[in-house]
């Protein structure tokens, strides 16, 4: 059971009940984490029964009792927006209102949608000059913003596509598919064919990809998911590395152990071409030994809930991991020490899919907030605390779930319509004239 309290953020993802579902569309103060309704194991269940007995003070307006134990809630899971916002009112409801509105600011760094204005719970706080700068401040990050142009529109509209690679050497792009479980390649002019064939020799959803120039190969990581075709059928998680050349699959590396049902989301390399996988369900990063031919454990920590998008530094000292949850992380590859990226920037760090490092910054790939944006964050020198940030793009009028990216040279490239809710309940994808063209936008970032 445990599995399915660190997992359920993603599990929710990518069987669509989106991310929104669950922590992004807490906007009324008697809904709870669905989390905590997805997951059994004692901890929850006692987070669970504190938030129910806050919300039963709240209704009976015992509010000192209902800030006591909201802040019971918080101290259990700090990083949820939805506990966030209940704390910022029942400070509000219990004459707090420095305390409010700090709590309702980092809500809303998570979920701008959330409500301030007209909220009777607020008349309190309401005159404060910070009350209506954060209003203010609110109506402006709802804004949309964005920088990027477009770099690619696939007509395939159901192929849903959630990575992308690309070969500098032959101008080509490469394309997953999740529906169709194949790659396509787009070469020069726009042009789209299949890299290979719908369920490929077997294999699963395909997640991320890379581009090893110097092998000449590409390198997917695939998982089965419900949304693919011929679901029923047994797909291993595993990565796969490509003949670029030939389209041929040169080694297969299943997961091993009790990894056999992990969801590969992410992958990339180190400046020796050597592969690291995330997978979001066992919160483990693997490696590839070479030498076995065996895909192995690399690292893991209970403090992950959902790992996904991961990038080296520059120097390659470092790998930089995103949890999908609590944020971002600095793991020193020589020690496994892991350090937490902390920041004071009024930015989330949470909700993070695809993760990448050009120079001294991290370039992130937030889903799982709103507005949805790609944000770009600059670090200290140890790279362990964001000091500034620039939004790439926000409320992209493209977006529809953005995903995964890749870097090349002064461009970053990402997938703004990955379009996971594409998909009835029985995972059946909804008509074409409910779909729109694939995106993969340009940013400018050098």
């Amino acid at each position: 059971m445990k599995i399915i309290l660190q997992n359920a953020v993603h599990l929710i993802k990518h069987t669509r009940l989106s991310t929104a579902a669950f922590f992004l569309h807490l906007r009324m103060k008697l809904l709870f984490c669905l989390l905590l309704l997805l997951s059994t194991p004692a901890p929850a269940q006692e987070l669970q029964r504190i938030y129910n007995d806050a919300m039963t003070a709240y209704k009976s307006k015992h509010f000192p009792e209902f800030y006591s134990l909201i802040k019971e809630a918080n101290r259990l899971r700090p990083e949820h927006p939805g506990i966030q916002y209940q704390v910022g009112v029942a400070a509000a409801l219990t004459g707090k209102p420095d305390e409010a509105l700090q709590y309702l600011k980092r809500a809303l760094l998570a979920d701008a949608d959330l409500r301030l204005a007209g909220i009777a719970d607020f008349k309190a706080i309401q005159e404060k000059p910070g009350f209506q700068a954060l209003v203010d401040w609110q109506r402006k990050w709802q804004q949309p913003e964005y920088h990027s142009d477009t770099a690619l529109v696939i007509g395939a509209r159901s192929l849903h596509t959630e990575g992308v690679a690309y070969d500098a050497a032959h101008h080509t792009f490469y394309l997953g598919s999740i529906r169709y479980r194949k790659i396509v390649k787009v070469v020069e002019g726009g042009k789209a064919v299949d890299f290979c064939q719908a369920a490929f020799e077997g294999m699963g959803a395909v997640f991320g990809l890379k581009v090893d120039a110097r092998r000449n190969c590409l390198w997917v990581c695939t998982s089965p998911v419900p949304e693919m075709i011929d679901a029923e059928k047994p797909a291993a998680p595993e990565v796969l590395q490509f003949d670029l050349s030939t389209g041929k699959i040169l080694h297969r590396y299943p997961a091993q152990g009790v990894a056999t049902n992990a969801i590969f989301g992410d992958l990339t390399l180190n400046a020796s071409g050597q592969v690291f996988v995330s997978d979001s369900r066992n919160n483990t990063v693997s490696t590839i030994n070479e030498k076995t031919h065996h895909l192995e454990p690399f690292y893991s920590n209970d403090v992950f809930q959902s790992l996904q998008g991961l990038a080296f530094s520059a120097d390659g000292r470092y790998l930089y991991l995103a949890d999908y949850v609590t944020g971002i992380y600095r793991l020193t590859l020589k020690t496994r020490e892991l350090l937490p990226v902390t920041t004071a920037a009024d930015v989330s760090l949470q909700g993070i899919d695809g993760l990448y490092c050009v120079d001294h910054t991290l370039i992130a790939i937030q889903n799982g907030v709103k507005p949805l944006r790609c944000t770009r964050y600059s670090m200290n020198a140890a790279g362990t605390n964001i000091v500034s940030f620039e939004i790439l793009d926000r409320k992209h009028p493209a977006y529809d779930e953005p995903t995964l990216g890749v870097v090349d040279g002064d461009h970053f490239y990402y997938v703004a319509n990955s379009q996971w809710n594409g998909y009835d309940a029985q995972h059946h994808p909804k008509p074409d004239s409910e779909l729109h063209d694939i995106v993969v936008l340009r940013a400018k970032i050098k």
